[in-house]
């Protein structure tokens, strides 16, 4: 028997009757689930403020507990928002309808389609759980009508536990459950080149510390980075465009996708330095807004 895939379907199954409750109750227990990680367990305390600290050694310790309050905040809305989109269940209305993602410039990543591939890099802003959706975000441009689902991937990292490796796999794609879009990261390489001649468009998170080959990012919020070359060489190798893609939160329950051009094709342009963008516009945004980035992972080793 698969005990994994028995007990991914359990978790599965009580997340989507949860999912069906109304996102304004579920930022309520988000809520008592951020003052329970921030005031009762101290959820990685000690690395959020050392990650902050060092990020911005300007500020002082009350500036730097707001920001960290409005993190803990913040992850109680990524729970909540989670298992709302867990309960969606192939219902693309019910995003519709709450427009929980929302593309602001979608001509930018249609037209950068037109005549290569596409590499969207993005980060641990916004609801990086939600990205399996990002397909149906955009309500202003039928993106059907220039880009064919089956051509649009989203790359994802393998989870150590197995179980919870599956269960959130079928969380992504909750609203879309026949979505064959999710690649993992380890597998790019071979997909990407397969597929290069049908200008497929790839949305990668780019912002880890790497678990393989680093590479120097040079400062990037006030400390020595290292970075994943892996998405900037392959696009540099296939020719494909490089769009720098925004998570903003616009309100609670509502994030803004903006898309802005890195490069219209990276055909023998240098990765490190498409990196290098790509880092210097993400610090950009997190200085903009502090507590919708990751401060919880050890990013800086």
């Amino acid at each position: 028997m698969d005990w994994t895939g028995f007990k991914a379907k359990i978790y599965r199954s009580i997340i989507s009757v949860f999912g069906k409750l109304p996102l304004s109750f579920l930022y309520k227990v988000g809520d008592f689930a951020s003052w329970i990680m921030k005031d009762v367990i101290s959820y990685r305390k000690e690395i959020i403020y050392v990650n902050l600290s060092r990020a911005f050694p300007q500020k002082n310790y009350w500036a730097l507990k707001k920001i960290a309050d409005d993190y803990y905040r913040h992850l109680g809305e990524i729970a909540a928002e989670t298992v709302w989109f867990g309960g969606c269940n192939g219902n693309g209305d019910k995003l519709h309808r709450q427009k929980i993602y929302d593309y602001v410039n979608p001509e930018v990543l249609v037209d950068a389609n037109r005549n290569t591939g596409v590499f969207c890099m993005t980060s641990h802003c916004g609801n990086w759980e939600l990205l399996g959706g990002i397909y149906e975000y955009s309500y202003t441009v039928d993106l059907s009508k220039y880009i064919d689902k089956n051509n649009f991937f989203v790359a994802y990292r393998a989870l150590h536990n197995k179980v919870s490796d599956r269960v959130f796999y079928e969380n992504r794609r909750a609203p879309l459950p026949d979505y064959k879009g999710q690649v993992e990261d380890v597998k790019l390489l071979r997909h990407a080149v397969a597929r290069k001649d049908s200008k497929p468009i790839y949305v990668m998170i780019a912002d880890q510390f790497p678990y393989k080959a680093c590479h120097e990012v040079g400062t990037f919020l006030n400390q020595p980075t290292v970075g994943m070359l892996g998405g900037f060489a392959l696009a540099v190798k296939l020719g494909f465009a490089v769009l720098y893609m925004r998570q903003e939160r616009a309100g609670r329950g509502h994030y803004r996708l903006t898309y802005e051009v890195i490069t219209e094709n990276a055909s023998g342009q240098d990765p490190e330095e498409l990196m290098r963008k790509y880092f210097s516009m993400l610090e950009a945004d997190i200085r903009k807004d502090p507590a919708n980035w990751l401060w919880s992972h050890k990013r800086w080793h």
